[in-house]
């Protein structure tokens, strides 16, 4: 009975074992199972920290591309407001050469106005002195005939 004891007892002892043994690779197989989620939870945050990190670069890229153009966009309008500048000051300078041309053009438009009316005056004064100087004529002819008459 001894040994049928010392049996019965390591079988309990066994299946203790046994129990205990599953038991413990039950838990292990579900913290093995628990780390490969942690893992794979960590994989998945190293990839988007990864993804943010290459959104970030690429944002800053854009940033640096941005404040480039912008530079460049700033000499363009301060060249643009220089020629501005001078066109404006060109224009200027064009409405006073302008001015003073329709000035002179104005003067000799006048002084044209003023001659046209002068040769008119003695074109009237030597179409009166020539009238005259035929009725003049008319008369001395009509006196000559006169004379001429008298003396034939």
């Amino acid at each position: 009975m001894f040994s049928s004891c010392l049996i019965l007892s390591m079988v309990q002892v066994t299946n203790k074992l046994r129990n205990t043994c599953s038991s413990l690779t039950t838990a292990h197989d579900n913290r093995r199972h628990e780390l490969d989620l942690h893992r794979q939870e960590i994989e998945d945050l190293r990839r988007v920290l990864e993804e943010r990190k290459s959104d970030m670069e690429r944002v800053e890229q854009e940033k640096e591309r941005v404040s480039s153009e912008k530079e460049t966009v700033a000499r363009t309008v301060a060249a643009l407001e220089a020629d501005l500048k001078r066109v404006k000051q060109d224009a200027e300078a064009f409405g006073r050469d302008l001015n003073a041309l329709r000035a002179e053009k104005e003067a000799a438009e006048a002084k044209s106005k003023d001659e046209i009316a002068k040769a008119e005056r003695v074109k009237m004064q030597a179409q009166a002195q020539i009238r005259i100087l035929n009725e003049q004529l008319t008369a001395e002819k009509e006196r000559a005939s006169r004379v001429n008459n008298e003396v034939v």
